[in-house]
């Protein structure tokens, strides 16, 4: 992250822009994350471990109707 979440969102829509390009609308635009996106499909099941007294976290994916 470039400082503030905004920030890198400007920084992207600058890079873009000078490739002639531009993020398609509705598009998700991760401005903090220290790791790349992963795709998810059903069955996978996916759990955070935080040190300390904060324990853990975590959720199984299933098939939308």
């Amino acid at each position: 992250m470039l400082g503030h979440p905004a920030s890198s969102v400007a920084r992207l829509a600058n890079l873009l822009a000078r490739k002639g390009k531009s993020a398609p609308a509705g598009a998700p635009i991760l401005t903090g994350g220290i790791s790349a996106a992963a795709a998810l499909a059903p069955g996978d099941h996916v759990e955070a471990r935080f040190d300390g007294a904060l324990g853990k976290v975590g959720f199984h994916v299933q098939a939308g109707e």
